[in-house]
């Protein structure tokens, strides 16, 4: 019963680390080193850990936070690969472990991630580790930072190791340009 229960762990470590962009690379450095130590608290209805499929899912009401991070849906989905490494000390609380037995984690329904100052919303969020991109799918699908504005398409992709981000699919935006604008 461990296994099942250090896999989770180990996966939404992987999950609350690379799916929320940073506006600066030196932030993003200084945030992915600390959450590492950070606890994760999940909360959903249900969850079935499936070690021949290799995957576990969190079902209804799903809450995951770590530090400022939070991530909400109806569902979760983590694929994984082999097994998770053991720990390296008692209660270290990274589980000993990177992200690459994971292969793709799945959020789907009502997704909102919320960090530092920015709101990203969506019908579906995707995330590879192989390629370190979160896709963000749906008909209303949004990223929203306080202060500056809202960009929204139906398909927005974030890559995490450029830190591009493309937005496809009817794209509009609101923006809030301070002293500056068009005038």
């Amino acid at each position: 019963m461990e296994k099942p229960f250090r896999t989770i762990l180990v996966v939404l470590l992987t999950w609350c680390m690379w799916v929320c962009p940073s506006a600066a690379r030196a932030e993003d450095a200084k945030v992915g080193s600390s959450a590492k130590k950070e606890k994760i608290h999940i909360a959903s209805e249900s969850l079935v850990v499936n070690d021949a499929e290799k995957y576990a899912e969190f079902i209804g009401g799903v809450r995951a936070v770590q530090g400022q991070t939070v991530i909400v849906s109806d569902r979760l989905k983590i694929y994984y690969e082999g097994s998770p490494r053991k720990t390296s000390g008692a209660g270290s609380g990274d589980a000993g472990a990177t992200g690459d037995s994971i292969k793709r984690i799945v959020a789907t329904g009502n997704v909102k991630i919320t960090f530092e100052d920015t709101l990203a919303e969506s019908r579906e969020a995707v995330y590879t580790t192989a390629d370190r991109i979160l896709v963000l799918s749906g008909p209303d699908a949004k990223v929203t930072k306080t202060n500056s504005g809202t960009i929204s398409g139906s398909k927005i992709s974030i890559n995490r190791e450029s830190g591009r981000i493309k937005f496809e699919g009817k794209v509009e935006g609101l923006f809030f340009p301070g002293e500056k604008g068009l005038d």
